[in-house]
């Protein structure tokens, strides 16, 4: 169902109800545009998995030395740790691939590349807060109330800095989509 908008009694623009409803912002913080902003997130999203890939498999390489040796032989805990280190480390050569999505993306101005990556990103976000609250639901929550508190803030500080850099992502998907959709089909001469 489409409904139309009016501007002063005159048509303005054909819009359906969800994209009436979805939410976006006009421009990034600190007054940068929404391109900018993309770039600026592409960027800091690129060096901090890059930082973490780096160090992370540093990790793991002195875990392994550790491994099956008489000091993993009681516990396993290196051998934990370096399973934990591989693992995070190549979720980060994942999260290198999706910045330098985004950043091709918004260097060619492809909108399809910046929805791929606002998707990937929404179920990544997704996965990670159904992980922490089943395994705060499985295992509990230990530490003292402060610990807890401190916990639960940096959580909501990392999940709304993830959140609104996907919304201006999408707020930039947006902007394209529609400056494409104003190009419309190619006109031919009668």
């Amino acid at each position: 169902m489409s409904t139309m908008a009016y501007n002063n009694g005159q048509p303005v623009a054909e819009q359906t109800e969800a994209q009436m409803a979805l939410l976006h912002v006009t421009s990034f913080c600190w007054c940068m545009g929404l391109e900018v902003g993309a770039k600026f997130i592409g960027v800091m999203h690129l060096a901090v998995s890059l930082v973490m890939m780096i160090v992370c498999s540093i990790f793991a390489e002195e875990a392994r030395s550790y491994v099956g040796t008489a000091e993993d032989a009681g516990d396993g805990l290196y051998s934990a740790w370096y399973r934990i280190a591989v693992g995070v480390a190549v979720l980060s050569v994942m999260h290198v691939l999706l910045a330098l999505l985004l950043l091709f993306s918004v260097l060619k101005r492809l909108s399809s590349g910046l929805l791929v990556w606002v998707y990937i990103m929404l179920l990544l976000s997704a996965a990670a807060l159904l992980y922490a609250v089943v395994m705060a639901a499985l295992h509990g929550v230990s530490g003292s109330g402060s610990e807890i508190f401190l916990s639960f803030l940096e959580a909501v500080l990392f999940f709304g800095v993830v959140g609104y850099c996907v919304l201006c992502v999408y707020s930039y998907y947006l902007l394209l989509k529609s400056s494409e959709d104003m190009e419309g089909p190619n006109k031919t001469d009668y």
